[in-house]
């Protein structure tokens, strides 16, 4: 028998013949009815796995927003990239022919500050994250979105610490990213991080890396332990390498002309459900992620903790370079959370 938990098999690994992603199905929408005539229809685009806790907890959330409008309001979920991969759905939220999009590593370049909880080894913990997130260091991030025409959501959603897969080689020390040809989740950070590490990094769109792994486009790449367990990317990468290296975690957008043309009563009922359901995923991926460890071992990938310190020893310039990028208040306001830049 499957025994599922939060979305993810648990003790049960499923080797497709075929080596697909395991994308398809249909569009995750909410089916309420009301006695409105002329309800408002916007739709969120997503590119996580429509049976992951993140696209569940969208779900969810429309659905909790939907009642509470009395079917005035109807968002329909669209996850698995279905409405194109994650630059086609961030162009269409910034024209608005998308309305909302729950984006990943991809506001770099309209909002530079977005990318400082990715620096490598800052945070220790995902309490850490949200309080700066929650905070200050948000604030500045939500300012810039919105100078670039784009409502940010107080409260983001976790993805989590990143690991190293790859289908060559163990990542044990520093040496071993030599030459290693892996994919990133995008971004500068995120390149110059993997450049430094003397690897040869490179991206391809979330929905296309199941199939680049396995065609060895790329030797590995870098995701928390629940997005490994999701893509079922133990069919197509053997080592699991554990390092924690960077967090990453998802922001919620919504095309400010579409957000500021809604009432202002569905807007609160919005912004309320967006901050209790944000706040229940990151509660299910944090554990999703805790089990992931014994979870991947089990579907047979080889798991080893790396030696962060040796890792870390290639680092001093890149933090001098990405702190001189920023104003030092900023900086401060990462500190002020950050427990790993010292």
């Amino acid at each position: 028998m499957k025994h599922f938990a939060l979305g993810v098999p648990v003790g049960f690994c499923h080797r497709a013949k075929s080596l697909t992603p395991p994308f398809g199905g249909v569009v995750i929408a909410n089916s309420m009815t009301s006695a409105n005539p002329a309800p408002i229809h916007y739709r969120l685009g997503l590119n996580q796995p429509a049976h992951s806790p993140t696209a569940k907890r969208m779900a969810e959330m429309a659905e909790a927003i939907g009642r509470e409008t009395d079917g005035g309001f109807i968002l329909e979920v669209h996850p698995e990239s279905r409405l194109g991969p994650d630059p086609q759905m961030f162009a269409d939220v910034q024209k608005g022919t998308l309305e909302f999009y729950l984006s990943g590593a991809t506001l770099g370049g309209v909002a530079p500050t977005s990318a400082l909880p990715m620096l490598p080894f800052a945070f220790k913990n995902s309490r850490s994250v949200f309080a700066a997130l929650d905070g200050g260091l948000g604030n500045v991030i939500r300012g810039e979105l919105a100078r670039a025409g784009l409502h940010a959501f107080r409260h983001s959603l976790q993805n989590g610490f990143h690991h190293i897969t790859t289908s060559v080689r163990p990542i044990r020390t520093a040496s071993d990213f030599d030459r290693l040809k892996i994919r990133t989740p995008g971004g500068a950070i995120a390149t110059d991080f993997f450049q430094t590490m003397r690897a040869d990094p490179g991206m391809v769109p979330f929905s296309g890396m199941y199939e680049a792994l396995k065609t060895k486009r790329f030797h590995g790449q870098s995701d928390p332990l629940g997005v490994v367990q999701s893509l079922k990317l133990y069919e197509v990468q053997t080592y699991l390498s554990l390092t924690s290296h960077w967090w990453s975690g998802f922001t919620l957008l919504a095309h400010a002309a579409a957000w500021n043309a809604l009432p202002a009563d569905i807007k609160w009922v919005i912004d309320r459900n967006v901050e209790a359901y944000a706040k229940r995923q990151r509660a299910d991926v944090e554990t999703v992620n805790a089990d992931g460890e014994a979870a991947l071992a089990e579907c047979g990938m080889i798991v080893n903790h790396a030696d962060i310190a040796s890792i870390r020893g290639r680092l001093g310039d890149f933090y001098m370079r990405w702190k001189a990028k920023y104003v030092p208040a900023t900086w401060r306001l990462l500190e002020a959370h950050a427990d790993g830049l010292g």
